[in-house]
């Protein structure tokens, strides 16, 4: 986990997260509602979404170190 931790150390720009949250969060609330459309519980989706930006973020991290 140690790299999750470096990574959101290097990220430039901290204070334009709240930012880029307020932007993005309508989105990835319509993507939890289509997959709750689609049957999936409403926890699972969100979960999900979470798993693939852990991921996304993880070979970020695995990047910078090379």
């Amino acid at each position: 986990m140690s790299n999750v931790v470096e990574f959101r150390a290097k990220c430039p720009h901290v204070e334009t997260l709240s930012d880029c949250r307020e932007a993005l969060e309508p989105h990835v609330m319509k993507i939890v509602a289509e997959a709750v459309g689609w049957g999936f519980p409403p926890a699972e989706a969100a979960m999900v979404v979470a798993d693939i930006a852990d991921d996304y973020i993880l070979m970020l991290s695995r990047e910078l170190q090379h």
